[in-house]
């Protein structure tokens, strides 16, 4: 007998998974990483005083109003993150967030003044008295974690 022309031979079934797809997926997100990364990483730079103390209680997050040893003011509200602000328009812009969360029936405003340690105290206390112009009650002061204390 014989064999019809259009009759193929039948190949072996390859069980081997194809990865090249699982690759290209892991590079795009390595490139989403790569790109995201750096943009984590935010903060204003202050030396924070380290001292032991206790944790506020908090039903809202705060917002951080910081201080550096040069005297440049910035706050974090939100999604506004380490804004450089003035100190009329932090007075303005707490005021603002005050009264909206009056009007809302949320709890007062909470802030956490994020002062470098090398700040006189008298900086501090004109940003604690601007505070207070804007109907600020709850102010927190930051602190680092406290150094160890060397073994002798």
């Amino acid at each position: 007998m014989r064999q019809s022309p259009y009759r193929r031979e039948k190949k072996p079934l390859n069980a081997e998974m194809n990865v090249v797809p699982y690759i290209d997926v892991m590079l795009v997100l390595l490139v989403i990483f790569m790109v995201t990364a750096p943009l984590l990483i935010t903060g204003v730079d202050v030396d924070l005083p380290k001292e032991q103390t206790n944790t506020m209680s908090q039903s809202q997050l705060p917002i951080i109003v910081s201080l550096t040893a040069s005297g440049e003011l910035f706050i974090s509200y939100e999604n506004n993150i380490d804004m450089p602000i003035s100190e009329p328009e932090l007075i303005n812009t707490l005021s603002n967030l005050q009264t909206q969360n009056s009007n809302t029936g949320k709890p007062p405003v909470q802030i956490m003044i994020n002062a470098d340690q090398n700040n006189q105290y008298g900086a501090i206390m004109t940003l604690m008295a601007s505070l207070q112009q804007a109907g600020i009650e709850k102010v927190g002061l930051l602190t680092g974690a406290p150094l160890p204390t060397p073994s002798l």
